[in-house]
């Protein structure tokens, strides 16, 4: 089951994230979804506003994609935040824009001190691969965290959430 993670800096003053706020406007406007085995989902559906090539989807936001995902694996299961130290991206194969909404999933790695590594997929609409992502996160303390980011944790709905989903 997943549970729709509550965005911590909604109604923020100056939260204008590329990745996952809701009110920028040319933002990817991502939702994320928390697995009990550790594992975070999102779902994003590309316009053509985000092409490289004719009708496929620009490998700078599928970059974008891989590591927001890894920060909100941070926030979600080590309830902190981190920045990004390295981001390795792997292009499997195209991701058309015309075949609908993508999935990510983000997953734990390994943990060396205060670095995090995560692996992250993009997944087209037919269940396969098209890019894959190993990060590595700085992992702040939780008092810096919310000191200099404004993270104040993170939070799941209570309930199951309902999303599309399908693994």
């Amino acid at each position: 089951m997943y549970r729709r993670v509550i965005n911590p800096w909604l109604g923020k003053p100056g939260y204008n994230c590329i990745g996952c706020s809701p009110d920028n406007p040319i933002g990817l406007h991502m939702q994320f979804y928390a697995a009990d085995n550790e594992t975070l989902w999102g779902e994003w559906n590309p316009g053509h506003n985000y092409q490289g090539w004719v009708n496929v989807l620009h490998g700078g936001i599928q970059s974008l994609i891989l590591d927001e995902a890894a920060e909100w694996w941070i926030n979600v299961f080590r309830k902190t935040a981190g920045m990004t130290v390295k981001l390795e991206v792997k292009y499997h194969k195209p991701i058309m824009l015309s075949d609908g909404p993508l999935k990510v999933k983000a997953t734990f790695s390994s943990e060396k001190r205060s670095y995090i590594f995560i692996h992250a997929e993009l997944i087209n609409n037919r269940d396969e691969v098209c890019t894959s992502g190993e990060i590595c996160y700085y992992q702040f303390s939780r008092e810096k965290s919310m000191q200099d980011f404004g993270f104040t944790g993170s939070q799941l709905e209570e309930s199951d959430a309902e999303c599309t989903l399908n693994h």
